[in-house]
């Protein structure tokens, strides 16, 4: 919505509504609030509205945006600028790959707590928490684990971490669920915010999860009053590892709880299924023209997970590389290689600030970089010294990996692109890019 020249965006309004707001000013600054939508008779021919939102939380909770839309029609909105994008700048249309499962796909969520209740925030509303009494989008068991933890702080009011008072113990609860286990994280105060209730809930929800979900572990890990985050580093092991077991691709992997994987993993393994194929081909190429094994570099590498990947697929690599910025990530990706007989090292390095000595040179360069996308340095380093003649971006914000392509592209083009909805009922796309260097013949 626009108003007095600047553009506001409107949560779950559509063409035709009425909008009523305020905007709340502090010196400089302001701040858009939404007070009321009234919502419009009838709506143009071109939007199409979804008969079941799927959720008692639709056009209130932010953690899906877009329930209220018919999905084939959000699913072609939301892929039309990028498509067509890539089309007029790159000449490349990428593939399109919609959700094949629309509810139990995300592996991870994190809850706030407030008090009593657990749950996630309205848009643009961070100090409100929703008293969720579902969330579809979760794999099994998390709804009913969601549901133990908002029956036990209603039933031991005085563990739940009060916003209004800054005082309390539990503060976030983070469900991560994968293939063959999971973890629950319970971000607190620590032994600071201890009460009766809180150990009478922690012992509550041990007693729970071995009864009922005994492939669950169980860590804590703990912040300071004020700070804001869930799941930080350094928690402890309360039931359990503090790692879960999820996979990619038909791979096997080991998490640490504080490490990111991918939240949607079938839609993601989907989308890596659709740029592998071609991807195989031209390094197969490459190693059967100049006679030798490859080297592959992987940055922003995590745990090593689509380094797996690639090494499971193609078996014609000499040496792997990764570097990541988190050390709990770096130490699981080097117990995952020290088992293969090629050269592999991981390194902790910032990849903000790429050191001086930081080497590009490979066969294929492998990158899927936060939503930030590439670092201003780093993107640049890539297009002044990388040789590779492959590049595999992949990236869960496309507008800004378009805005990298821009810099890579003085070097490299984009030969195959697929789109891929691995965040159903939100804004978010997800796009695999293979890139092959102009100068290079393979």
């Amino acid at each position: 919505m626009e108003f007095r020249h600047k553009k506001y965006s409107v949560p779950f309004a559509l063409p035709g509504d009425l909008v009523q707001f305020k905007i709340l000013r502090k010196g400089r600054k302001s701040k858009f609030q939404v007070v009321h939508i009234e919502y419009a008779a009838e709506y143009p021919d071109y939007i199409v509205r979804s008969e079941s939102p799927g959720c008692a939380h639709a056009g209130i909770c932010g953690g899906c945006r877009s329930r209220h839309l018919d999905y084939d029609f959000q699913f072609e909105w939301k892929s039309r600028t990028i498509r067509e994008t890539m089309e007029q700048e790159f000449q490349c249309t990428p593939a399109l790959l919609p959700a094949t499962n629309r509810s139990g796909f995300r592996n991870r969520m994190d809850y706030a707590v407030d008090g009593s209740r657990i749950g996630l925030r309205p848009p643009q509303d961070f100090e409100t928490v929703l008293d969720l009494t579902e969330c579809p989008v979760l794999r099994s068991p998390g709804p009913s684990l969601l549901a133990a933890c908002r029956e036990l702080l209603q039933k031991f009011p005085g563990a739940g971490w009060s916003r209004s008072e800054n005082s309390g113990w539990l503060k976030y609860v983070t469900i991560r669920i994968g293939q063959e286990s999971g973890v629950v994280v319970l971000t607190t105060a620590g032994e600071a915010g201890e009460t009766d209730d809180s150990r009478k809930l922690l012992e509550a929800l041990i007693g729970k999860m071995q009864d009922q979900w005994p492939t669950l572990n169980l860590v804590e890990t703990v912040t300071d009053p004020g700070q804001e985050l869930s799941c930080t580093p350094g928690g402890r092991a309360l039931l359990g590892e503090a790692t879960y077991k999820d996979s990619l691709c038909g791979v096997s992997f080991a998490v640490p709880y504080d490490s990111f994987f991918q939240p949607n993993p079938d839609a993601f393994s989907n989308l890596m299924e659709s740029i592998l194929g071609p991807t195989l081909d031209k390094l197969s190429l490459i190693s059967s023209v100049h006679k030798r094994k490859l080297s592959l570099l992987d940055l922003y590498c995590g745990a090593g997970v689509l380094s797996a990947v690639l090494a499971h697929r193609f078996s014609e690599w000499q040496e792997i590389r990764g570097y990541e910025f988190v050390d709990s990530a770096v130490n699981i990706a080097r117990q995952e290689f020290a088992r293969w007989p090629l050269d592999s090292n991981f390194y902790v390095t910032d990849l903000n600030n790429p050191p001086q000595d930081l080497s590009l040179q490979a066969d294929l360069i492998v990158m899927d970089p936060p939503r930030a996308g590439l670092s201003p340095a780093l993107c640049k380093k890539i297009a002044e010294t990388a040789t590779a003649p492959l590049i595999l971006y992949i990236s869960c914000n496309p507008e800004t990996q378009i805005r990298d392509l821009r810099i890579l592209q003085t070097q490299y083009q984009p030969v195959t692109a697929v789109l891929a909805d691995c965040f159903p009922f939100t804004a978010h796309m997800e796009q695999a890019i293979l890139l092959t260097r102009k100068d290079f013949a393979i």
